[in-house]
């Protein structure tokens, strides 16, 4: 038996006056009420607990393999003679160089007497390269192995 239905019991058995007995009595059905509502906070707050806990969970997994990920596309970068040269898993493990701008993969020409390594995305990122670029692999060779 809970505190009001022993309430509820005394109401009866002590000598008030109706009113009284009235108004304890609202007052004792407005208690149940609360009573009931946090019964229902508890369960709801049960709920979100389980509920945060999986979010948790979830957000460690994600993190864990975002550092995988992270991990197996780490680069070194380099920039030598004003070209950004990276060298890493999407490179094959070799250096590559690459627009210091736009981080495109740079091209080279090497065609004419006057070779030149240059953006590919001319239209947008507007580095020009070197104009001059006799040995862009005597650069390469610079780089740590």
């Amino acid at each position: 038996m809970n505190i009001i239905e022993t309430a509820r019991k005394a109401l009866v058995e002590i000598p008030v006056s109706d009113i009284l007995r009235e108004r304890l009595s609202l007052a004792l059905e407005y208690a149940a009420d609360l009573e009931r509502q946090l019964e229902a906070c508890k369960t709801a707050k049960a709920k979100l607990e389980v509920q945060l806990e999986n979010v948790c969970i979830d957000r460690d997994k994600k993190s864990e393999r975002i550092q995988v990920i992270e991990k197996s596309l780490e680069e070194t970068v380099l920039i030598n003679h004003g070209v950004e040269f990276r060298k890493g898993k999407r490179t094959s493990g070799k250096w590559m160089a690459f627009c210091p701008k736009c981080h495109l993969p740079a091209g080279y020409h090497g065609i004419s007497d006057d070779p030149k390594i240059f953006c590919p995305d001319t239209g947008h990122c507007g580095w020009c390269g070197i104009e001059t670029c006799n040995d862009i692999y005597a650069w390469i060779r610079e780089l740590p192995k």
